[in-house]
């Protein structure tokens, strides 16, 4: 079965706030029901300026528009002005999502620390932030979240082995590849991972592609050949300024797929399949600065 799903990654505030509404009524338009990960803890973007000269980041900011696209608040939130709060001071947007039908998922509690600072935290800092965000999670909806989805889609062996450890169904921490099991520092680890397929609308911006013509012909592109596709959905961006695009990108893609669903059920049918086992790797991607998890064949 050639299925799609809609990864939503919330990561700010102001995402939260001014972009999962408007993205509930298109999924409701087209009776789609997608996966959203929130970031539950403090909104700390502003801290991401210490990035600047990370090779990539300025193109980034100056090609996406960052001060258009995430607000003026949001670049300086948790050093000018205080962090606010994202999932875990919004629980009534968070059962909204619930109430649609939607699978909610974590995406770490400090969002900006994880993403800037994953490979130097101890295992037991990894561990709490992970908690903290399942707990919130639970805490709101009722129910332990079953998934899990790093922060720009940065990995390490701990943080591997802390998403084993709290019992997490799946994860989609990884870019490109097959749908897994992972191993890392020789240790095979039980989480089903679920990959994010092709490029998403920010990474395409910065390398110059805008249009709405050529962004849905990426995007199309960019999950064309995979049976379990996953498309990255980020409401600071679809949720906002390419709401309109996103509108008219759903259907086309559903059409093409003989099921949209929920990472969570994607999960639950793959767990019944003799899985690969992978090995992690890492790779970089036109248009991201850095570089993100994927994995790779086993010797």
């Amino acid at each position: 079965m050639r299925t799609l799903s809609f990864k939503i990654d919330v990561c700010t505030w102001e995402g939260l706030h001014r972009g999962v509404v408007p993205l509930l009524g298109v999924l409701a338009r087209h009776d789609v029901r997608a996966t959203f990960c929130l970031a539950f803890g403090p909104d700390n973007s502003g801290k991401a300026l210490l990035n600047v000269f990370k090779p990539g980041f300025l193109k980034k900011m100056v090609r996406t528009g960052a001060p258009t696209t995430y607000g003026l608040r949001t670049m300086v939130s948790g050093t000018l002005l205080p962090a606010r709060p994202i999932a875990a001071g919004a629980p009534e947007i968070v059962r909204r999502i619930v109430d649609g039908g939607h699978e909610v998922a974590v995406h770490g509690w400090d969002h900006r620390r994880w993403q800037d600072r994953l490979p130097r935290l101890p295992g037991e800092a990894v561990l709490d932030d992970l908690r903290r965000a399942r707990d919130a999670c639970e805490n709101i909806v009722g129910a332990p979240p079953r998934g899990t989805a790093a922060p720009g889609w940065i990995v390490t062996a701990a943080s591997l082995a802390a998403q084993d450890s709290l019992g997490f169904a799946w994860a989609s921490d990884l870019r490109g590849g097959v749908p897994c099991r992972l191993t890392a520092d020789g240790r095979e680890l039980a989480t089903v991972q679920i990959p994010t397929t092709g490029l998403c609308i920010e990474e395409l911006v910065t390398t110059g592609i805008r249009g709405d013509t050529e962004l849905v012909r990426e995007l199309t592109a960019g999950v064309a050949s995979a049976d379990t596709a996953v498309l990255a959905v980020h409401a600071e961006i679809e949720g906002r300024a390419h709401l309109a695009l996103f509108d008219g990108l759903v259907p086309g893609l559903c059409g093409e797929r003989d099921a949209v669903l929920p990472l969570g059920e994607v999960a639950d049918r793959l767990a019944a399949t003799d899985l690969p086992v992978r090995r992690l790797a890492t790779k970089t991607l036109p248009g991201r600065s850095g570089g993100v998890a994927t994995c790779e064949e086993t010797a």
